[in-house]
């Protein structure tokens, strides 16, 4: 999942500004999101309450993942928008051509919205204009457009749905982002990833007091085994928010 820009390997909560770079640690719960892409959707949804059909999904979803998650750990050694824009130009066609092939396979069209997703966080963190941004959320609003597309028929994926917020709190909504969080956590308040990237949005808008809570609540739900690595992410965030009061 990712509660930071930089984490989402899978790349994928926006941050701006000095809060982008800590919380590029954290794209990634939703890049924490399983290991390969943006998306957390499969160990997520294997861990939540999916629904029998999603499990089926997650399970032929974890198979193909890698092919989305490649692009996106090469093209972040690249140096250029151009270079970023190339090499996931190329995964994103070949992506859109197998879910075009078949609609109705829910691992191409997950893959195509984390490869957008992965794009959207490389074009920002490479951005060197007002070009280059608007190009990223551009970008982010491809990977929303193809989330929800999956969340119509996967509503249960909670993975899926944090990742959507995170590409919407890229796209500088930051109160929809909020929003969709907030009423998730309230009909099902046990999943720690959400918890991290709203106490990632809230301290980015400068709610202190609100991403405290967040981030203890994400403490009191990661679990033992913890997946996604919330502890040490909200850990790190509740020390430096007590150092910064």
């Amino acid at each position: 999942m990712a509660f930071d820009a930089q984490q989402t390997g899978k790349a994928r909560a926006v941050i701006v500004g000095a809060l982008v770079v800590v919380v590029i640690i954290i794209a990634v719960i939703l890049a924490f999101q399983m290991p390969g892409t943006s998306g957390t959707a499969n160990a997520d949804d294997a861990a939540s309450s999916a629904t029998s059909s999603q499990a089926a999904t997650d399970a032929s979803e974890e198979a193909t993942q890698d092919s989305a998650g490649d692009a996106g750990s090469s093209a972040s050694d690249t140096h250029t928008v151009d270079d970023i824009d190339a090499q996931y130009g190329t995964t994103v066609r070949s992506l859109k051509a197998q879910y075009e092939a078949d609609p109705s396979n829910p691992s191409a069209l997950y893959n195509l919205a984390n490869a957008y997703f992965d794009w959207g966080l490389a074009v920002q963190n490479h951005a060197v204009s007002d070009d280059d941004a608007a190009h990223a959320v551009e970008v982010f609003k491809q990977a929303v457009s193809y989330y929800d597309t999956y969340l119509a028929d996967n509503p249960d994926a909670k993975s899926v749905t944090v990742d959507r917020a995170i590409c919407v709190f890229y796209t500088g909504d930051h109160t929809a982002a909020i929003t969709d969080l907030e009423e998730m956590l309230a009909q099902d308040d046990s999943f720690a990833p959400a918890w991290a990237n709203l106490g990632m949005f809230y301290e980015n808008d400068g709610r202190t007091d609100d991403a405290q809570q967040a981030y203890e609540r994400a403490l009191a739900t990661a679990g033992d085994d913890d997946p996604y690595n919330v502890k040490t992410y909200a850990e790190q965030r509740l020390e430096a928010l007590e150092a910064s009061s």
